[in-house]
């Protein structure tokens, strides 16, 4: 049952990361079939692979954009679930969700990187939510 709660939570979705296992997909289904293309490739790191996804392996990450949606494409040639598979929002009260998120025993890891923080959050199920901060929504 839905009940009225005021919306605090102002969020929008950033990106949604998933997993594949074969690069040539990249071309063939992404670019080909959804029209999107490559604005971005780096490499995620043993240390923060394994940190935030249990996955003790260094990653390609290509980032590939259409009009409206960006997706976050981790390379692992082996099938593995869940992979490296998360979403990922900004909302302008990223320390209340955290706040919620531990006093309710979910999973939060926080870890810097560079200048910046890194909040992961998992739900029960295993599902992983990325949480930025943003002063703009």
């Amino acid at each position: 049952m839905l009940m009225n709660v005021p919306n605090l939570y102002n969020m929008k979705l950033e990106h949604i990361a998933i997993t594949v296992s074969d690069k040539n997909e990249i071309e063939q289904f992404y670019h080909d079939i959804l029209g999107m293309h490559e604005i971005k490739s780096f490499t995620l790191d043993k240390t923060l692979s394994t940190d935030i996804f249990g996955i003790e392996k260094e990653t390609v990450v290509i980032q590939l954009k259409n009009e409206t949606l960006l997706l976050e494409v981790f390379l692992l040639p082996e099938k593995r679930d869940p992979g490296f598979n998360h979403i990922c929002i900004s909302t302008n009260i990223r320390g209340e969700i955290v706040k919620k998120a531990i006093q309710n025993s979910y999973r939060c890891l926080q870890l810097k990187r560079g200048n910046s923080e890194m909040v992961f959050v998992t739900d029960n199920s295993g599902n992983i939510f990325e949480i930025k901060q943003s002063s703009k929504i």
